[in-house]
């Protein structure tokens, strides 16, 4: 995301100069780097992620795993809404792409975000977890780990930057199951099926902070645009490269799912004491 914004401002800072371009391209360049920058906003300043527990039925001391499988969310363009603000038009049609088609690449993007994501954070717990396909049978003695997004929303990006509180919010809801099969002791030899270990569901949104207009009044929102390049610069440095800010939410909201896990791990006896995190509740 980092080379693709400094991408954006080459393209600013030249096309500003080469007045042989026409006035109507050069804005549309100057819109679509400055909403992409803004775009990363909501990954700073006073954002909620927290996860909640929805369903748990494991007895303890479950046996490890020998594989973990993690399959990939479901997603479809009814789930998906793309940014809601005026000048979104404007950077579809920059982009040469319709909203089914940028819909269509938002949900691509958080589905391969959130798989990628959860694999990296249980390969640091020390566990084995790999992504598969969504017909890839889970083996006896495996963990499989399904989910579906609920909502990925990008919100209002205009009326969140100027009005803020909660005014424009974007989200991202996820539900999530773990699936356990020839893990229990008592019943391995009888299990003929997965059976559900625990679910539950994560909320990311982009927080309830007063935007410029109401902060320090009108002016400030006119100067804006500054101050939101310069946190969103702060907010991902340092990261991961994502196309979108459902990308960065969608990530955010794996590490409090694989916090969560790691607690359900940890009381199973799976992980050492001292790899569990706590997952933020409501």
């Amino acid at each position: 995301m980092r080379r693709v914004l400094l991408a954006h401002m080459w393209r600013m800072k030249r096309y500003g100069k080469d007045r042989s371009l026409p006035r109507r391209a050069r804005d549309h360049q100057i819109i679509y780097a400055t909403l992409a920058l803004l775009s990363m906003t909501m990954v700073a300043g006073c954002a909620s992620t927290v996860v909640k527990s929805q369903y748990e039925s494991a007895p303890l001391r479950l046996q490890r795993p020998s594989q973990i499988y993690v399959y990939n969310f479901a997603v479809t363009r009814q789930e998906v809404k793309e940014n809601q603000g005026p000048l979104q038009g404007t950077v579809n049609e920059f982009k040469g792409e319709t909203t089914f088609e940028n819909e269509g690449k938002i949900a691509e993007e958080v589905q391969t975000v959130a798989a990628d994501e959860l694999v990296e954070r249980i390969q640091n717990l020390g566990l084995p977890a790999q992504r598969v396909s969504g017909t890839t049978p889970l083996p006896k003695g495996s963990l499989g780990i399904t989910g579906q997004f609920l909502d990925v929303d990008e919100g209002n990006r205009a009326r969140r930057l100027v009005i803020g509180f909660g005014s424009g919010q974007s989200k991202v809801d996820i539900r999530v199951q773990l699936y356990g099969y020839g893990l229990d002791p008592s019943r391995s030899e009888s299990e003929t099926a997965p059976t559900k270990l625990l679910e539950f569901e994560t909320h990311a949104d982009s927080g309830s902070m007063p935007g410029a207009a109401v902060t320090a009044g009108a002016g400030a929102a006119a100067g804006a645009g500054a101050a939101a390049v310069v946190g969103a610069n702060a907010a991902i440095g340092g990261a991961k490269s994502y196309r979108s800010s459902m990308g960065v939410m969608t990530a955010k909201s794996v590490q409090q799912a694989g916090d969560f896990m790691s607690e359900f791990f940890g009381r199973q006896g799976w992980i050492e004491r001292d790899k569990v995190k706590y997952a933020d509740r409501p």
